[in-house]
């Protein structure tokens, strides 16, 4: 599987912005991502680096799908009316390309979506974290051992840009407990992957309404 990840900041940076978002994408980009054989995941606004950036984590097959996406899709109409719709409302915009790395799988995703149908999250988070040059195998195998008890719904590591950089997709609210002294969980859980990945930021995820992750 391939999967963009794509921000979009939105000018003005205002929740009015964000609503004209959602409609073009509900009446427009859905159908004809849906059309072209794309496959939203997620989608999401947060506030770490773009006030009310809007977030589309999109699925493919692989890069042949991706690419036949990009080749066909300009000739959809509503593909069209959305892409100049978004350029007004999101003239900057980043996109990544990122794959599955283990022992996630990618059915873990695909659960915590039908999951999400029936009990929404609401808040997600990103965590992107930097694994020391040469440490990446160390990283999976201390994520193998901790996953089945940790809930996150897909890892993911840079296709292109930085090889160290993964992203953890968690299906909760990360980081707002508040101050707790550090305990033996605590450093049970972070002194080994300090070790590996000393490294890690946090993006808070509100999803949107038309969000596959809820």
């Amino acid at each position: 599987m391939l999967y963009t990840i794509e921000r979009f900041d939105l000018h003005p940076a205002a929740p009015s912005t964000r609503d004209h978002v959602v409609e073009i994408v509900q009446e427009s980009l859905l159908p004809a991502q849906a059309r072209g054989g794309a496959r939203l995941v997620g989608a999401f606004f947060a506030h770490e680096e773009w006030y009310d950036q809007v977030i589309h984590v999109t699925e493919f097959d692989d890069f042949a799908a991706y690419g036949a996406y990009r080749r066909d899709t300009p000739s959809d109409p509503g593909s069209a009316r959305a892409a100049a719709r978004l350029a007004e409302l999101a003239p900057n915009r980043q996109l990544a390309f990122v794959e599955p790395l283990g022992p996630i799988p990618t059915d873990k995703l695909h659960a915590a979506i039908a999951a999400s149908a029936d009990e929404p999250v609401r808040i997600y988070t990103f965590a992107v974290l930097e694994v020391t040059e040469g440490r990446m195998a160390d990283f999976v195998g201390l994520l193998g051992g901790a996953q089945a008890n940790l809930p996150i719904a897909a890892c993911w590591r840079d296709v292109s840009g930085n090889p160290n950089r993964v992203t953890d997709l968690w299906s909760n609210d990360v980081g707002r407990a508040g101050y707790q002294p550090n305990d033996p969980g605590q450093e049970a859980f972070f002194g080994p992957l300090r070790e590996i990945a000393p490294k890690e930021r946090l993006m808070r995820l509100h999803a949107l309404p038309y969000s596959p992750l809820r």
